[in-house]
Formats: structure tokens, C-alpha cells, sequence
């Protein structure tokens, strides 16, 4: 593994907060897609997702060297979550690791394929890795607990149950209305979900057979819909509740998303540490805020009248009825029932998560 110390994303620049928004009563679409999402099943567009594939036959032992979760051991239709870091062991992007035969795939947070591609060039020496964007290929999601009821009926089977191993992010290829897709046993999107990895030339075909099957019952899902299901759930996402400031222990998804066991990796040193040395100082909360506006990303939060902490993500909750949120606190600040003052105004209270059930996944790995 190289030696370089540079990190390639400095920590980001404390953002100026957004003004509140009110919010008026949600649209009718917006309560439709809601309902599919959360009692029946909803389909996503996820094509502006990251994508990058890596080939050669040194590609698991060389991207084992730079992620947190453990991939030299994955097989073949197993798949694994977790985060880059950079040697100072803070998050650089996370990512969900595919294995195929073949090559590996990896879905990054929008935007983030050129610099993790370019993160990982450095240390590319004498390995047997090629990495290109994986363009040609457009992750669609069906998302709700009547996913595997849809996939299956697309497929032609009786039952979803046994399509896909059950094992978060493992995959198989299937038929599926007529097109050969990689179907995905997806997490992290706060309900049931499957992915179905399509060939670009025939995603929207797909999509809109999909959608035109009457009996199938499947709605399209907007991202404002997935945003609200993802904070109830308390599944927090990159560049908006944790970035390059943050360590992966911040973030709440330690359990899935970082191995002990796997040895070296880029910033292994000082995540290990944190883990076996008493912990970070920060976690993720839910938040439910006084009032009817929800208030802007990047708002400050403030506990006995001293900063703990940004807002991140914030939504007007359809099963609460009122403005949610995600933020990495202060642990001063993180106990169930902690009131929290808003710069600019307001009060919320800190609330454990879930802040909402539903049918299915959730939590903060949901």
C-alpha cells in the first residue's frame, strides 16, 4: 500500500445555512409515492448515483487496501458496504462493493467517481487493475415492503422469496420483464428495496414497462419521497449528514460498515484506534423540530448555549407530521430528550432513531 498523506478531500467548509422552509400541506403525488414507498412498492430512477467497475486480477486484494469493509473475502454475487478514508482515517465517500466473476462494481455517492477513481490511481503501481466509469450500466430501484412481490412477478415467478440470496447486497442476474438485468438485494434506503442493474440503452424501456403494468402496483418514487423515508429511518447519506470531516464511527453505521479483522487498510491505524481507545466524541441523532417550518441544511445547533453540532438532512415527516431531521452531534448533546436551540431561531429536541417505523427496514442501517 502507498504512503501518501495527503488527504484528497480537505474537510469541508462549514456550510452557510439555508433559510427555514415552510411547508405547506404535501402534494398529492408527493402522499402517493410516500404510501407506495412505505406499505407497497415505488420505483427509482438511481442513474445519477456513482458508478465506477474495476477489472484485473489484483482488483479485490488492491481495493481491500482502501476501504473500510472487507472485500478480498467477497465471492461472486456477494456485495459489501462501506467507506474510503484517507490516512487520516476520515471519510472520504462510501460505497457499496459488487463482486462479479469478473470485475467489481462500485456505487458512490453522486459525483464522487472522478475523485475516488483519482484517489486510487495514486497508489496504482504495479497492480493488475484497470478502473473505468461504469456508464453503460443504471441502477432502477424498486423500493417498499412489495419489492420482491413485483420482481417476481416480473419475472414470472410465483414468490420473490427465493430470487435473491438474503444477504444485504447480494445480487443474481435474472430475466425480468423480458431484459436481463443484476438484481440487488439493496440497504440504507430506510425500507425493503431491490436494485435492478440495467444495460443504459434499455433502462427506460424497462421503467416504463414497469410502470404500465396496471396489476403490478408499482408507483414511481421521487427522490423528495426517498428523502423523507431515508430520515425517518435515520439513514444518514454522504455530502449531507457526514463528509470529509467526519469519521466513520460518527456516521452510525460502524456495525455494517467497518471490519476489524480484514488488517491494513488506507487510515486503518486511527479508525482502529478510535474503536478500541474509547470512541468519538460525535454521533448521529434524530432531531424533531418546535414548529411547522423545517429548518435549512448547515443550521447550527446549539446545547446550553454552545455549539454542538450542523444540521444535516431535514424534512417535513408524513408519519409525524412535522419537520425531522439527522445531525452528528456532540455527545454533551446526544442524550434522548437533549433540547437544542437553532441559530436564527427554534428548538428541537434530540429523539433516538428510527424517528418513525415502517413496514420492514430501518434504523440507522435500514
Amino acid at each position: 500500500m502507498g504512503t501518501s498523506t495527503d488527504s484528497p478531500f480537505p474537510p469541508a467548509a462549514p456550510a452557510a445555512p439555508a433559510a427555514p422552509v415552510s411547508m405547506p400541506q404535501p402534494r398529492p403525488t408527493l402522499l402517493a409515492e410516500y404510501e407506495a414507498l412505505r406499505h407497497g412498492c415505488g420505483l427509482a430512477d438511481r442513474s445519477g448515483a456513482g458508478r465506477l467497475e474495476m477489472l484485473g486480477a489484483d482488483r479485490q486484494r488492491f481495493l481491500n487496501a482502501y476501504v473500510t469493509c472487507d472485500v478480498k473475502g467477497l465471492a461472486a454475487g456477494q456485495g459489501s458496504y462501506g467507506f474510503f478514508t484517507g490516512p487520516q482515517g476520515r471519510i472520504l465517500a462510501d460505497v457499496v462493493v459488487l463482486a462479479h466473476a469478473d470485475r467489481l462494481w462500485l456505487e458512490l455517492p453522486p459525483g464522487q467517481e472522478e475523485p475516488i477513481a483519482g484517489h486510487l490511481r495514486k497508489y496504482l503501481i504495479a497492480d493488475r487493475v484497470e478502473m473505468r466509469q461504469l456508464a453503460d450500466m443504471v441502477p432502477l430501484t424498486l423500493a417498499g415492503p412489495g419489492a420482491a412481490a413485483a420482481v417476481a412477478a416480473l419475472a414470472g415467478k410465483a414468490s420473490g422469496d427465493d430470487l435473491v440470496p438474503a444477504a444485504r447486497w447480494s445480487h443474481v442476474r435474472l430475466m425480468v420483464a423480458g431484459v436481463e438485468v443484476t438484481v440487488q438485494r439493496s440497504g440504507r434506503m430506510g425500507v425493503p428495496a431491490l436494485t435492478l442493474w440495467v444495460s443504459g440503452s434499455l433502462a427506460q424501456p424497462l421503467r416504463d414497462e414497469i410502470l404500465g403494468q396496471a396489476g403490478l402496483g408499482v408507483r414511481p418514487a421521487s427522490g423528495e419521497a426517498l428523502e423523507v423515508v431515508r430520515t425517518e429511518a435515520g439513514v444518514p447519506r454522504y455530502g449531507h449528514d457526514f463528509g470529509p470531516q467526519n469519521f466513520p464511527q460518527e456516521t452510525g453505521a460502524e456495525d455494517e460498515a467497518v471490519s476489524y479483522t480484514k488488517g491494513c487498510y488506507l487510515g486503518q491505524e486511527v479508525v482502529a484506534r478510535i474503536h478500541y481507545r474509547g470512541g468519538v466524541q460525535k454521533t448521529l441523532c434524530g432531531l424533531v423540530f418546535d414548529g411547522g417550518a423545517v429548518p435549512g441544511a448547515g443550521t447550527a445547533l446549539l446545547y446550553e448555549g454552545r455549539e454542538a453540532g450542523t444540521l444535516g438532512t431535514a424534512v417535513h415527516s408524513l408519519a409525524l407530521d412535522r419537520p425531522i431531521g439527522l445531525a452528528i452531534l456532540h455527545r454533551r448533546a446526544a442524550g434522548p430528550g437533549s433540547r437544542l436551540e437553532l441559530a436564527g431561531g427554534g428548538g428541537a429536541e434530540v429523539r433516538p432513531l428510527p424517528l418513525a417505523a415502517g413496514d420492514g427496514e430501518g434504523g440507522s442501517e435500514g
